[in-house]
Formats: C-alpha cells, sequence, structure tokens
C-alpha cells in the first residue's frame, strides 16, 4: 500500500544533506507495537540469506533549498512524504501510530499530521509503466579487489547490468513472501528503461559512515503483473528501508 503523509511544523526544516537517518527514526518510532519494531529494526524478514523490511519511503516532497556552506537543506514548513509497504501488517501498525500521535518529530522539530491518504493502484494495473523517482534507485554488487578486500560496486541506469540485478532484488523479495511461488510461474520478465536519466540525476548520499550512490530521473518498467504490484506497494532496488527506490507513477 501506498500512504502519502502530509504534514507540517512550526518553522522550515534545517536538515543535514544527508538527512535519511532523521526519516528512518521518525519511521521505526511510529510503529506502535515494540515487539513487531524491535522485529524489523534487528531482523527482518530472510529468504535465501538476505534480510528484507518490506517497507519503504521517499524524500520529503516540497519546496526546498540548499545551503552549501553549511552543508544543509532547508524544507518549507508544508511538505509530504510517502511511505510504502505491500505487508498489512506494517500498514496497520504505522497508519494506527500515525493518526492517535500527538508527537510527531524529525529531528529536532515537532511536526504535525494534516493528512493522511492511501493512494490506489491503477486500476487495470497495466503492464507498462512510466515512472519518477521520489527516492533514488540503488542497486549494487559486492566485489573484491586482486588483494581480497571486499569493495561495493554501485550499478549506473545506463548499464546493461542494472536491469537484470534491479529484477532479481525484486523477485527475491517477492518470493520471500510468496514461499509458494517460483520463476517459472512469472509470465514475463521485469525489464527497467531510463527515460530522462543523465548525470545530474546521480545522487551520492552518506549513512552511518558508508556512502551510497543512487539515481533518481525517469524510467519505463514493465513485467509481469506480480512483480510490478510488489514494486508499486514497495520500491525498487536495494536499500528502502533506509528510503531508496520510491517512485510516482507519470503519464
Amino acid at each position: 500500500m501506498r500512504i502519502l503523509l502530509r504534514l507540517h511544523s512550526d518553522a522550515p526544516l534545517e536538515l543535514p544533506m544527508n538527512y535519511q537517518e532523521y526519516l528512518i527514526g521518525f519511521m521505526y518510532k511510529n510503529i506502535r507495537d515494540k515487539k513487531y519494531r524491535s522485529f524489523l529494526h534487528n531482523e527482518g524478514y530472510t529468504f535465501q540469506g538476505k534480510t528484507y523490511k518490506h517497507f519503504a519511503f521517499s524524500r520529503l516532497l516540497g519546496p526546498y533549498r540548499y545551503n552549501r556552506s553549511r552543508k544543509t537543506i532547508t524544507f518549507a514548513p508544508a511538505f509530504s512524504l510517502m511511505v510504502t509497504s505491500p505487508l498489512d501488517h506494517f500498514v496497520q501498525e504505522f497508519a494506527q501510530s500515525m493518526l492517535r500521535s500527538d508527537e510527531l518529530q524529525i529531528g529536532q522539530y515537532r511536526v504535525y499530521l494534516n493528512s493522511f491518504e492511501t493512494l490506489p493502484e491503477p486500476n487495470p494495473f497495466p503492464d507498462t509503466l512510466r515512472i519518477r523517482m521520489l527516492s533514488p534507485i540503488v542497486t549494487y554488487s559486492t566485489l573484491r579487489h586482486p588483494n581480497g578486500a571486499k569493495y561495493t560496486y554501485y550499478y549506473s541506469p545506463h548499464q546493461e547490468q542494472f536491469s537484470s540485478m534491479i529484477e532479481a532484488n525484486l523477485k527475491r523479495r517477492y518470493f520471500s513472501m510468496h514461499p509458494d511461488e517460483n520463476d517459472n510461474e512469472l509470465a514475463r520478465p521485469l525489464s527497467i528503461v531510463p527515460c530522462r536519466v543523465d548525470r545530474r540525476h546521480k545522487v551520492v548520499t552518506r549513512f552511518h559512515g558508508v556512502i551510497i550512490e543512487g539515481w533518481m530521473g525517469e524510467y519505463e518498467i514493465s513485467g509481469d503483473l506480480r512483480l510490478l504490484r510488489w514494486a508499486f506497494h514497495s520500491n525498487l532496488g536495494n536499500k528502502g528501508s533506509q528510503g531508496c527506490g520510491v517512485f510516482e507513477c507519470i503519464d
């Protein structure tokens, strides 16, 4: 499900350029069930040796300005946030918390909920979508240098491997919650093609000292409807629970 939160604060929000850690804290704080919150934070859903949280969120949406000397980004007092999850349990917990809490906070700022809207999926759901990223799409491999040291290699949307890496990640996340299904039942492979993506859309952030490379821009995705629906209600690529891979559909 897709949830659009419309929020406001008493003053503009001046946040660090890499502010996703504040949004991660906002997400976990607003899961009222402590046991479920602990499970998501510390364990998650495992499949084939991988762990997934099965929720994602966008960047803050609304007018902003950069202050490069202070290395901050300041958002207007009225802004929005898209939250996605294909899991009913997560959506119920998060929705109840948001609607009942009177102490919402992002960083040092007290924020207030103006509206809470669940967004429907397209009807009928098409097998091809034109999308615009609301948070960077990230995909990578862990490789080894000749000296044996591991390093992370991030793929560009213009590389041949990009689409297949996105598809493989999406399949793992889908099958982690649908273990009785398999690849052979999918009608067609997933494809993601950059439409309006250039070097200006590259985003480099830092999280807990780790550099993450992702891409904004516009893409066309097509494939089996089950995978497309899972992407629509979650995200594309890695690091969704760190605020990556959420998109909106465009004409």
